[in-house]
């Protein structure tokens, strides 16, 4: 708080001003500040969404990610498959990159397959990070499931890059497979490298579609995954992106998925002779001995309800010494009341 100035103080104050000893104007003690200035750079708005799509592999490639997803499934699949062991492949992202730069964000860690892609040209790249490459070698080896490993800093041996040999000419299966609904594909493995200097597919400035995975064995994080392809590659394939959707709901479509699924669930059918409403309090009321008539004939057929919607009628009996029902017809809403005789 700023002090209170005395009668004496005030007066004093008065005559300095009075004889300019002390100005009035303002005077602003604060430092000057210099100017900010920011960094700007032109942009072309009639080009943000290229803009966008240099980093974004997916929107380079339309349902390029179908394809990927598909792949990872696949995958996950052959893996638990042949190693016995419960393997998940997940895709985390698709970016674009140069062929250089792609391989220099793998810091020269783990195994690099190197895949022909015939008839599709230049090929592409499967890497494995070091944690996945040493949890596959792990396990391959007959480690234990609960087993705790320490992955190693070190590059990997020729031997251990021959024991890796049978997972990578697995990978072209897989991808063959996912694929199918574009071109019919026979990748093959050419080579297996740890010195990622001698990995040449393409010119280093060359663009690449760069796909990345997470893999887990037994819900625990087995390491990384990537796939490394060029742009070039399947750039000529591109209409056959666009329209694959219609091909995939043919073969792979969810249709197909849900009808099978739902064919397995479990629900409630009850035979219903009657159906009553009440309110809570009759229900309060009700004593042993009262009777609820339920207005059921017993020359009508009973309705069969599947999840509370009525779907058939039947002809109540018995079978083998149980209660049973016979199903006369389906439901009929326009026609009910028809007799049980009549089928």
């Amino acid at each position: 708080m700023e002090p209170i100035l005395s009668k004496e103080e005030i007066a004093d104050l008065l005559v300095a001003i009075k004889s300019g000893d002390i100005t009035t104007d303002s005077v602003d003690s604060a430092p000057h500040q210099a100017p900010r200035f920011l960094h700007a750079k032109e942009v072309d708005l009639c080009q943000v969404y290229q803009h966008r799509a240099t980093s974004d592999g997916e929107s380079r490639i339309p349902n390029f990610d179908i394809i990927i997803d598909m792949f990872a499934r696949n995958f996950g699949t052959s893996l638990t498959n042949t190693l016995q062991r419960s393997f998940i492949v997940e895709r985390t992202e698709i970016t674009t990159n140069t062929f250089q730069q792609s391989l220099l964000d793998l810091n020269n860690q783990g195994a690099v397959g190197i895949f022909s892609t015939d008839p599709l040209k230049y090929g592409c790249l499967f890497h494995f990070d070091i944690s996945m490459a040493f949890a596959l070698l792990e396990i391959m080896l007959g480690s234990s499931v609960d087993s705790d490993s320490i992955t190693p800093n070190r590059t990997l041996t020729p031997i251990e890059i021959s024991i890796l040999k049978s997972t990578m000419m697995g990978i072209t299966k897989d991808l063959k497979k996912a694929f199918n609904p574009i071109t019919e594909l026979n990748p093959s493995l050419t080579k297996i490298e740890n010195n990622f200097r001698l990995v040449n597919i393409v010119e280093a400035d060359t663009e690449v579609l760069v796909a990345s995975f997470n893999v887990s064995v037994s819900g625990e994080s087995a390491g990384q995954m990537r796939f490394i392809i060029p742009y070039l590659t399947v750039e000529p394939f591109r209409e056959a992106f666009k329209q694959m959707v219609t091909v995939t709901q043919a073969a792979y479509g969810w249709t197909n998925s849900f009808a099978r699924e739902a064919a397995e669930m479990k629900c409630s059918v009850i035979a219903r002779s009657g159906l009553l409403e009440m309110t809570i309090r009759n229900i309060l009321q009700l004593k042993p001995g009262d009777i609820l008539d339920l207005g059921y004939d017993p020359d009508r057929p009973l309705h069969i309800v599947v999840e509370d919607q009525p779907k058939f009628f039947a002809i109540p009996g018995e079978r083998n010494g149980r209660k049973a029902f016979h199903i006369t017809k389906r439901y009929n809403s326009s026609r009910l009341g028809d007799m049980h005789g009549n089928d």
